[in-house]
């Protein structure tokens, strides 16, 4: 029932209905793209083990298990909970994919449910949000989103996606370019007091100098002060032994910016980019194997 394969044959396949119409028709395409893409959504979820899917009753969470009942009706979780479960499954899906699925699924139930005609607004005002998570979901997958839409289909969605990209870039320009204004106008006594706000942003904040500060010193686009870049651990490696010390590699992405000088503020990957700013960063952690082992101490035989 919420087979990993199965589901993704059967995303193919309204994808493919989609690709196969006769006409352009934008109503036509996106009832089986959007419809499709809750199957692509649930994969990742049967990947990890079907019971993700599963409601909390009983007989849901036993046929996720293998074992149904004959006279069992297993039933799944809604969408907005695939949704919150892939935030922590996929490093790469955000909160600003999760916008993207909310407003799809907004958009698939109006049509569905309400006498109005949303998808009549045009490809424009969906189609970048579709394919931002079908690529997102692909990637973490291992599949090739050509694969799945067709190379023609993911040309469009691309090049809409491209124009969302330079009107984010454009919105976000706009932004820095008013709190450059904020910064100009503030008087010196105001700007002594706002820059003393800096180092209480963060607790511990002095430096970052600890490997596990979820921070980043980084100089603000609009004011060039130096304030942190909010991290979110996104993967890690396996651990290797050098000597006597233990290290992993972790990477981490930018997912927010708040300046209380000139009041700049950035939220989320796609506007941390669009400002410039560098969005991975990769730290190494070190423990030493004295360290990792201390609590392995002198065997406690011949103490009775």
């Amino acid at each position: 029932m919420w087979e990993y394969d199965g589901f993704i044959a059967k995303a193919q396949l309204y994808f493919s209905r989609a690709n196969d119409h006769h006409t352009a028709d934008n109503d036509v395409l996106a009832h089986w793209l959007l419809l499709g893409l809750e199957f692509l959504l649930r994969a990742p979820l049967a990947k990890v083990h079907p019971i993700l899917l599963a409601d909390m009753n009983g007989d849901s969470i036993m046929a996720a298990a293998g074992y149904p009942k004959p006279t069992g009706h297993p039933t799944s979780i809604p969408l907005k909970t695939v949704v919150e479960r892939l935030e922590t499954i996929v490093p790469t899906f955000t909160k600003y994919h999760t916008k993207d699925v909310t407003g799809l699924a907004g958009l698939r139930n109006a049509e569905a449910h309400s006498s109005s005609s949303p998808y009549e607004q045009g490809v424009e005002l969906w189609l970048p949000h579709f394919t931002r998570v079908v690529e997102v979901l692909c990637d973490h997958l291992g599949l090739d989103p050509a694969d799945m839409l067709g190379d023609a289909l993911l040309s469009h969605g691309r090049a809409l996606v491209d124009a969302a990209d330079k009107r984010l870039i454009h919105e976000v320009t706009q932004r820095i370019k008013a709190a450059v204004k904020i910064r100009d106008g503030l008087p010196d006594e105001e700007l002594i007091v706002r820059r003393a706000r800096i180092s209480t942003l963060f607790p511990g904040w002095g430096g970052l100098s600890l490997l596990h500060e979820a921070a980043e010193q980084v100089g603000c686009p609009a004011c060039a002060e130096k304030i942190p870049l909010e991290l979110r651990v996104v993967r890690s490696t396996n651990e290797r032994i050098e000597d006597d010390w233990v290290y992993r590699d972790v990477v981490y992405v930018a997912t927010g910016l708040s300046c209380p000088v000139c009041t700049l503020s950035l939220e989320g990957t796609a506007e941390i980019h669009a400002a410039g700013i560098q969005q991975q960063y990769l730290r190494t952690e070190r423990e030493s194997l004295e360290e990792r082992y201390a609590d392995y101490g002198e065997s406690e035989y011949g103490n009775d």
